[in-house]
């Protein structure tokens, strides 16, 4: 018989001889959740049972922010991890590492709910979604470092567009998956890539587990760069493939669409170049029309005749003046012969006096007239001159810019249009000068 131990010791030995024994640890215990309870550490307390036995079970919080379902009482589950034992209370339970849903229908439900409840959330809401860029410098990649699907990738951006291509290497299946290819999206993030792509090569359902778990479709909605999906399975879409801002079927779609093709590319600048040309030369064209416009208007010898009709125009308006004056003083003075015959001399001289003070007025209203008329044909010239002066392609010349002629005097508008021993017309601010192409140089 061996001495008295106390009750300190005697959990001791049990925590030790348990603890020692292989079977008890890393297993997988199917029950039914019968208890539920999640403190405010964020630990999880719980129990599983059968028909006819009960276990008490510990989730602690970094364990519980890793599952991809939510446990409710009454739900059948399936718990990996190991027996526990606590000292102080001599309390036997079963620490759980990891936890899914039990059965097909279990699982379903489980994956209803969640995708219920993050759809309520606008996860996958078209309007979240980002554009990929059209010219990514990097391309980050979530996957397997051994699989295929990193080849492919690489294989298809290396043909179409030149990029740089840095891979995550994550656990893609099993256990740990999910906070793998999290990981791995968080790391390119700090990488600063322009766009990732997270996927595998296809699988069953249960290979594609990873990417119907919450953590992971958190993980690509809260991405900096824009996510492309590229699980390959097509029939049933992943909840990650739901919420990636670009979903592709298999791994070389997704390489498709994060770089262009470059030869598309090429002829797309080419088509631009052409209409660029295109447009430059009909604004070219429209400018030396209306140049030529401009200069006929502006000769000398055209605003000579502008300025003479002008003076002809007042001129007249003189003439016309000086008939009315001499109409009234030729009235004026048949008025005065009849009123000296028929009036004594004193009448006559005041009416006389009036006729001359009339006559005055009158002198004095053509002659204002007269005046204002010169002053608003004046004004008109000056403001025309004006107009005509700030319109003279000359003063664009003088602030050091030219112009090219070739031989037909057509404007010369593109670099395509000349080639060596061309001659052309050079036309400055002062003068033009005949020059020989020697060199043509194009752009691009």
């Amino acid at each position: 018989m061996t001495g008295e131990i106390t009750v300190s010791q005697f959990n001791e030995r049990v925590k030790g001889l348990l603890g020692s024994a292989d079977m008890l640890h890393d297993i997988s215990v199917v029950g039914e959740i019968s208890e539920y309870k999640t403190a405010s550490s964020g630990h999880v307390y719980l129990t599983l049972k059968d028909r006819d036995s009960a276990v008490s079970c510990t989730l602690f919080r970094s364990a519980a922010s890793r599952l991809s379902f939510r446990p409710a009482v009454g739900m059948k589950v399936v718990a990996f991890g190991s027996v526990s034992f606590y000292s102080p209370r001599g309390s036997l339970g079963f620490n759980i590492l990891g936890m899914a849903p039990y059965g097909k229908g279990e699982q379903q439900k489980a994956l209803e709910e969640l995708t219920a409840k993050l759809l309520k959330e606008g996860l996958f809401d078209p309007e979240r979604k980002r554009q990929v860029p059209r010219y990514p410098k990097v391309i980050g990649v979530v996957t397997s470092r051994t699989g295929a699907v990193i080849r492919d990738i690489i294989d298809t951006a290396s043909r179409r567009f030149p990029a740089d291509i840095l891979l995550a290497p994550a656990q893609v299946q099993g256990e740990g998956a999910d906070v793998s290819i999290v990981k791995g999206i968080e790391l390119l993030n700090r990488e600063g890539v322009d766009v990732i792509i997270v996927g595998r090569g296809g699988g069953s359902a249960d290979d594609l587990s990873a990417f119907n778990s919450e953590i992971v479709v958190r993980a690509v909605c809260a991405s900096r760069a824009p996510v492309i999906s590229a699980v390959g399975h097509a029939i049933d879409k992943s909840l990650t493939d739901r919420a990636a801002d670009r979903y592709a079927e298999t791994p070389t779609m997704a390489a498709t669409i994060a770089v262009p093709e470059l030869e598309g590319e090429m002829r797309r600048v080419d088509a631009l170049d052409m209409r660029m040309s295109s447009s430059l030369n009909a604004v070219l064209e429209r400018m030396r029309s209306r140049f030529g416009m401009y200069d006929s208007r502006l000769r000398p010898e055209s605003a000579l005749r502008e300025i003479s009709g002008k003076r002809s125009q007042v001129e007249a308006l003189w003439s016309a003046a000086g008939s009315v004056v001499s109409r009234k003083v030729s009235g004026a003075s048949s008025s005065f012969a009849r009123a000296d015959s028929r009036l004594d001399p004193s009448r006559a001289a005041d009416a006389i006096a009036r006729l001359r003070e009339a006559l005055a007025s009158i002198d004095a209203r053509v002659s204002a007239s007269a005046s204002l008329a010169m002053e608003r044909r004046a004004s008109a010239l000056s403001a025309l001159s004006d107009r005509l002066r700030s319109d003279d392609p000359s003063n664009v010349l003088g602030r050091g810019y030219s112009y090219i002629t070739d031989g037909s005097g057509r404007a010369v508008g593109s670099a395509v249009q000349l080639s060596p021993g061309t001659t052309v017309t050079v036309r400055m601010k002062d003068g033009s000068a005949k020059a020989e192409i020697q060199e043509v140089s194009i752009d691009g």
